[in-house]
């Protein structure tokens, strides 16, 4: 009987995909599994054969699980894409600026991705921290910090405390490749001209299960100019 199992892989190898296409409506289960993990390991190969199954199956069965291996094909290239800092429990965070040279204001954009193999949860983000060249300004609960920095440069920062409420946090539930965004904006009426980066950094050792380190995103470069 082992032996036998362990021929399944090879013998689906050798079907070809139309041939797999139709096992997925098979009476048995074990065989609709095994044709659907034989069509997802062949990939970007075979999705020509799956696009046709789903939009002109012969059944509902063939039709869903073709739309659902082209679901997770597809997941896997905007896993590969994503940019982005570091990876931490199954997520990867990317910042972008809507523009990189002016006066302001700079609207940030964080995005956060499942990059796992599951659906996970992210728990939101209602409230930034912001850390300036010359000062810092910090909430209470806040989830996230918004960090910039002059190029070429290092300053000692003064503390404040803010005063007001802090947001209300909302999880959100992301299949793998889903995303989730954010926006934070700088206004740089303070800031002096010149080069700076600009980094997020979720504290997700705080926020998430299993975290062993903080999410961080890329860098992002804008040219304050008055």
């Amino acid at each position: 009987m082992k032996i036998l199992l362990g021929l399944v892989p090879i013998l689906l190898a050798w079907k070809t995909p139309a041939e797999l296409v139709r096992d997925l409506s098979d009476d048995a289960i074990e065989v609709r599994e095994r044709a659907a993990s034989e069509l997802y390991r062949q990939g970007e190969e075979v999705r020509g054969v799956l696009m046709d199954a789903r939009d002109r199956g012969p059944d509902s069965e063939t039709r869903a699980r073709a739309g659902e291996i082209l679901r997770r094909l597809d997941a896997d290239e905007r896993i590969r894409c994503f940019g982005g800092g570091n990876r931490v429990a199954g997520f990867a965070a990317s910042l972008r600026s809507d523009r990189f040279f002016g006066s302001g204001p700079f609207r940030l954009t964080l995005e956060v991705m499942n990059v796992g193999t599951k659906d996970l949860e992210f728990p939101g983000l209602a409230t930034w921290d912001v850390e300036l060249p010359d000062q810092e300004l910090r909430q209470t609960g806040a989830e996230a910090r918004v960090t910039v920095r002059k190029i070429g440069t290092i300053g000692l920062r003064r503390t404040t405390w803010g005063t007001g409420e802090t947001g209300v946090r909302s999880a959100t539930r992301l299949r793998p490749g889903e995303t989730v965004r954010f926006e934070s904006v700088i206004e740089a009426k303070t800031l002096p001209a010149g080069d700076y980066q600009v980094s997020v950094e979720y504290f997700a050792r705080d926020l998430l299960p299993d975290a062993d380190d903080q999410l961080r995103t890329n860098p992002v470069t804008l040219m304050v100019r008055k």
